[in-house]
Order: C-alpha cells, then structure tokens, then sequence
C-alpha cells in the first residue's frame, strides 16, 4: 500500500468516531480543485510511509481511537487494501472508506465481505460534466454502480458529497447531482476553498455565495433525507 500521509487523530473525518486518516497515493480522477495534489500527481509523491509504522501506531492507540478512515487520493487503487482493512479490523477498529466510485467492483468486494461501518462518496457533477470536472474520461455508468451499491447496504453508514466550484455548477447541474443520489439518507454539500489546488487558477472567482449554496440546498432537499452545507 503507497501511503501518502497519516493523520493521527480526527473528530471530523469520522462522523461519531474519533479516528485516524490514512491518506493513500494515486487518484483516478486529475479534478482541477483537488486539495491534495500531493496524492494525485505523482511527481509530487513523497516517500510512501511503511503500513508496518501505521499499523504499529493503531495498536499503540487503540484504547483511544476506535476508527481508521481509508482517504486519498483514491484508496481502492490500492491492491492490498481489502488485507489492511482486515487488519485494521482485527484491531477492532472501525472502517470507514472514502472514495470517488469510480472503481464499483473493488468496492462491492469490500462490501460484501463486510470491510466497510461507512462509506463516503464524492459525487463530482452532472452526468454531463462529469469527465469536464474529474478531467479525464469517466466511465457514468460506474459511477452510478457505486452509488447503486452504496444505498443497497443498509447496515453501512453513508453519505454522499459534493464540493461545489461555481464554473461546474448551475442549479440544473445540481439537480441532475440529486438525481444520481435520489434515495440518500445523507448529502453534504461542500463550499470550495481556494488555495493549494491541483491547478492554480481556480480560485476566489469559483467561489460560490451563500446564497447560492443555499438555493442549491434547498433544490436537493426533495432527493435526499438529510442535506447540509459544509
């Protein structure tokens, strides 16, 4: 597993949990507004951290931690993960996995052999912009089978999320969004920050207003149980 960072301690990654954030390299997607551009672009990968470290670490604050978020980058790029998950688990830690479903097939595994308390999404657009905002070719149709997958596991904690930059986004956009996740019991909608994107010039002019994350809000509030800006 390429490790790309760890944070040791998080109240927020983690809903209800306090846990670790395990950051792993690669992504799948290059989107422009990326926050984590030294997990995406390899030219700017540090040295992988060891799992023995990480893992050594786990045991040494498992009376205080009870959860370990999987993060990226991507982290089903990663070909032992289901291994370290069973680890981690076996740890008696919980497991929460945060991807951008472009891999459904790995991530059905994890599910069905019951690797995953929670799972968060990023749900980058419209249908129709969708390779425009990831900025490489995507497959809709495994994105759609994640999501598919994600509201069939009833037992497992969910929410889906999208970071709103203004260029990507018209409240037609936004319902085409709610559409793909009609049925979610949680969605959050994430203002965009500028500042160490992966590309430089998306900036302040793509930040959305209040008002607008509001109105945007309020059009999902039929598609989904519970919406919420963050």
């Amino acid at each position: 597993m390429r490790i790309g960072g760890l944070h040791r301690t998080s109240l927020i990654d983690f809903p209800g949990v306090l846990s670790a954030v395990v950051f792993c390299q690669g992504c799948t997607f290059r989107c422009p507004y990326c926050h984590n551009p030294d997990l995406v672009d390899p030219a700017r990968f540090a040295v992988p951290l060891p799992w023995e470290e990480v893992r050594l670490f786990l045991v040494r604050r498992s009376r205080l931690l009870t959860g370990v978020v999987f993060s990226g980058g991507e982290p089903l790029l990663q070909d032992d993960l289901a291994e370290k998950i069973e680890e981690v688990k076996a740890l008696g830690f919980a497991v929460k996995l945060d991807t951008n479903g472009s891999m459904p097939a790995r991530l059905a595994g994890l599910l069905e052999k019951g690797l995953l308390d929670a799972v968060a999404m990023d749900v980058k657009g419209s249908p129709e912009r969708y390779a425009e905002i990831a900025a490489v070719p995507v497959d809709i149709q495994a994105i759609r089978e994640s999501i598919r997958l994600i509201l069939n596991a009833p037992k497992v904690w969910h929410e889906f999320r999208t970071t709103v930059v203004k260029r990507f986004f018209t409240e037609e956009d936004i319902l085409a969004v709610g559409a793909l996740v009609a049925g979610a019991r949680r969605f959050a909608l994430q203002r965009f920050r500028p500042g160490g994107t992966l590309d430089p010039l998306i900036g302040a002019d793509d930040v959305c207003s209040d008002e607008e994350m509001e109105r945007y809000r309020a059009a999902l509030c039929g598609q989904v149980a519970e919406c919420r800006i963050r």
